[in-house]
């Protein structure tokens, strides 16, 4: 059966149109102009939209990153007025196609742990869950304004250490230096590196957000806030896998759990 609509790559013109479908699929997550625009240029990057033929409409999308032999399917939607017409499993396929040209060995994806519908459709890609993640939004009269230890930048020179000691992927961490408004910090108390994440202002929030002290939760996200500039902004997001002591403390803490998450992943074929 012919398709109503085709694929394209996404441009810096698109920015508007894709902007108010994004709205409408993602409406507490929508995209921001700064993080749609330095996608784009990313090397290691790709953004396809789906238009409708006759209307021209933009549809859908996907939004892939390749980090050595892994690649992320970023984001991924529907238009509501296309959904159950097969378009998901369309733009699923080829962003997984994508990646498996680029030489990735395995897949994976974050879905809101009660999104019933994407669940589905990823397990019926071959898609299982590997492990549950978490993001807490930190609300600016949470922060204090002296907190404890320190904050810098990761230098190139010990990014083997860093993921030695918070047991990353040093490729992905690689691929996080030189892209526009991404800060990788590490946070020190008393000379110990105890905490580690990649800041994006604009979002504004850490992904991954990694700590080994869960007290000192706080004072790392205070530090976060120096990086932001938008007078806008009122809170600060953090999402990470894996550290239930994490957010045990968080809630005691009574900061916000924004979603429960998915970490979902499958090999190549």
């Amino acid at each position: 059966m012919e398709l109503d609509y085709y694929l394209r790559d996404l441009n810096t013109d698109d920015w508007s149109k894709f902007n108010e479908m994004d709205k409408i699929i993602f409406p507490d997550e929508q995209m921001r102009e700064s993080s749609y625009l330095s996608g784009l240029s990313g090397l290691k990057s790709l953004s396809v939209i789906a238009v409708h033929k006759e209307s021209k409409d933009f549809i859908g999308y996907y939004k892939i990153g390749v980090y050595g032999n892994e690649g992320h399917v970023m984001r991924i939607g529907v238009h509501p007025e296309h959904r159950g017409k097969g378009l998901g499993s369309h733009l699923l396929e080829r962003s997984m196609h994508h990646l498996k040209n680029a030489g990735c060995k395995s897949y994976y994806l974050y879905v809101v742990e009660n999104n019933e519908a994407a669940i589905r459709l990823y397990k019926k890609h071959g898609y299982e869950v590997d492990k549950k993640s978490w993001q807490f939004t930190f609300p600016y009269k949470k922060l204090t304004t002296n907190p404890r230890g320190k904050i810098r930048h990761v230098e190139w020179g010990e990014i083997q250490m860093i993921c030695l000691r918070f047991n990353l992927n040093p490729v992905l961490i690689q691929q996080y230096f030189g892209k526009e408004n991404q800060h990788v910090l590490v946070f020190e108390v008393m000379g110990q590196q105890i905490g580690f994440t990649r800041f994006s202002p604009d979002f504004p929030g850490g992904m991954p957000f990694l700590l080994k002290d869960p007290n000192y939760a706080i004072d790392f996200v205070s530090h976060l806030k120096t990086y932001i500039t938008n007078p806008d902004f009122d809170s600060i997001k953090t999402t990470f896998d894996n550290q239930e002591r994490l957010v045990e403390h968080l809630q005691k803490e009574k900061i916000p759990l924004n979603y429960e998450l998915l970490k979902m992943r499958r090999a190549a074929d």
